[in-house]
């Protein structure tokens, strides 16, 4: 399954903007894919907030979690916040063994 992924605005009082990777984060090129989303929604659209929607995503390669750690400093270097929402069990297990999983939105009716 090749990598997609959809990005929109959030119907909150603050401009939220979700990024909504669908498929595996695998190779280098995904990785690349996500953590250059991260710049395009930051430099477009200066959000308050980044909702990231993992509940299409399987799995995640260690280059995917580099994109993630970097999308999130790039969000914090332009007072952004991150919030991950919905990631799949595998993913969810990768993000707490690397003590990412504080980024996550426990709420598991939450959607974006």
């Amino acid at each position: 399954m090749t990598l997609t992924i959809n990005t929109h605005r959030l119907p909150e009082p603050t401009m939220a903007i979700a990024i909504e990777p669908q498929g595996a984060i695998g190779a280098e090129a995904d990785a690349e894919l996500l953590q250059d989303r991260f710049i395009m929604v930051l430099a477009a659209t200066h959000p308050e907030r980044i909702v990231l929607d993992l509940s299409a995503v399987p799995s995640i390669s260690e280059a995917g979690i580099g994109a993630l750690v970097n999308g999130f400093d790039l969000a914090a270097a332009s007072d952004a916040s991150v919030t991950v929402v919905q990631p799949e069990r595998q993913v969810r297990e990768q993000l707490q063994r690397r003590g990412l999983d504080v980024l996550v939105d426990h709420d598991r009716s939450r959607k974006v």
